[in-house]
């Protein structure tokens, strides 16, 4: 009587690759040997011959106790067990088991493709993969970054098929990497591009520049957006700078993200036309934005102290000298001007109409101090440009008006 001389190993096969099932056995004689699928009962092959209609199946014997089963570039469906039996009086038998893996795939036709969508909006992306065993899919950010799941949730990596990100931001645009593995090699992996849409932002440094006449200067702003529009400086004349030329220099530099862009402008040999504001300014699809950049000259006129108070003292003792040869002035008299210049807000209370009076005792001093100041505004800063001191001496009658001298 036949019988086994050992059991049917379990054999584990990468899909695509040829396998073999082997079946020793002693004293068969006259009996027949088959093989049989056993999960779908089909007689596959006896003896020598093939049953199945199956071209990837094949049978052979070493001419002594094994029987070997063949199957061809194995596919997921030849996974299963087969059965080795003899038929004695009573069949006897004995089973191995075929296991099929699949290195992992991306079905693309069930998974998101490159999305773009408005700064805010919620976002969903999907991967969808097969393989045996069955893969496991994580997400990761192409550039490394983290993913930031939520307002106040970020992940290096997000397991799962599916990957929400609530109100998303510019910061959240890039490529999203959807990786599935089951441990059978290759791993793979699906790339997504988010875009996010949104209105352009500028911001500015440096909103006011101080250049010296006749040297260059370079204004800057940064800006955000996308996608990209068109980005340019308007000065102060109302005219566009689109491009460069001799007096102007327009570089556009992007930065690390694509909706980001660095823009300069530099003014050559500055004269007093090219002092004033100008517009930095982005327009893109979702509308525009502009901020503005004031040039300044930095170099004003040094004023000499000693001569201005010498300059006023004389003025003023002209309009000393005057009270004593000319009658009292009136409102339509014309007043002596210093300076084109009158001290706010700094008065005399006096009947301009009523002369000095003669009888009055002169005075051997009179002193009074002003501050004269030119005050420029600009944006929250104000520049002391000229501070006069002025002292009358010896002058008893009264004064109409103060001017700054300068």
């Amino acid at each position: 009587m036949p019988y086994f001389l050992e059991p049917i190993s379990n054999v584990t096969v990468p899909a695509g690759r040829d396998v073999g099932l082997a079946c020793v056995v002693d004293h068969l004689g006259s009996y027949k040997l088959a093989w049989i699928q056993r999960d779908r009962s089909a007689i596959l092959t006896v003896g020598n011959h093939v049953i199945t209609r199956n071209h990837r199946i094949g049978v052979s014997h070493d001419g002594h106790r094994t029987w070997y089963l063949k199957i061809k570039d194995v596919r997921p469906g030849d996974a299963g067990t087969y059965m080795c039996q003899i038929n004695t009086a009573v069949a006897i038998s004995q089973t191995g088991h075929v296991s099929v893996v699949v290195p992992p795939y991306i079905k693309d036709e069930m998974s998101s493709r490159d999305v773009g969508l408005l700064e805010c909006m919620d976002l969903t992306l999907a991967c969808s993969a097969r393989g045996s065993p069955v893969p496991t899919i994580k997400w990761r950010r192409e550039d490394g970054s983290n993913i930031r799941v939520n307002l106040t949730t970020s992940m290096v990596e997000v397991p799962g098929p599916l990957l929400q990100l609530t109100q998303v931001s510019r910061t959240d645009m890039g490529a999203y990497l959807c990786i599935a593995s089951n441990g059978i090699p290759p791993s793979v992996s699906k790339r997504i591009q988010v875009e996010v849409k949104f209105l352009p932002t500028v911001f500015v440094p440096h909103q006011l520049v101080g250049v010296p006449l006749s040297q260059d200067v370079t204004i800057e702003c940064y800006i955000e957006a996308y996608p990209a529009g068109l980005n340019y400086w308007k000065r102060p004349n109302g005219i566009e700078v689109l491009h460069s030329d001799d007096k102007y220099e327009v570089k556009e530099v992007v930065g690390s993200q694509k909706y980001k862009t660095h823009m300069l402008l530099t003014i050559s040999d500055v004269s007093l036309a090219d002092i004033g504001e100008y517009n930095c300014i982005a327009n893109n699809s979702q509308g525009g934005a502009e901020q503005v950049v004031r040039v300044s000259a930095s170099n004003p006129v040094q004023y000499n102290r000693n001569a201005l108070e010498k300059d006023a003292s004389a003025a003023l003792k002209d309009d000393h000298d005057d009270h004593h040869k000319w009658p009292p002035r009136t409102p339509n008299t014309q007043q002596r001007q210093t300076t084109n210049k009158r001290l706010p807000n700094q008065s005399f209370d006096h009947d301009s109409s009523s002369p000095p009076s003669s009888s009055a005792a002169p005075t051997s001093s009179a002193f009074f101090q002003r501050d004269c100041m030119w005050l420029q505004q600009l944006g929250t800063i104000t520049w002391p440009i000229v501070l006069l001191t002025v002292t009358l001496q010896g002058y008893s009658g009264q004064v109409e008006d103060v001017w700054c001298l300068w």
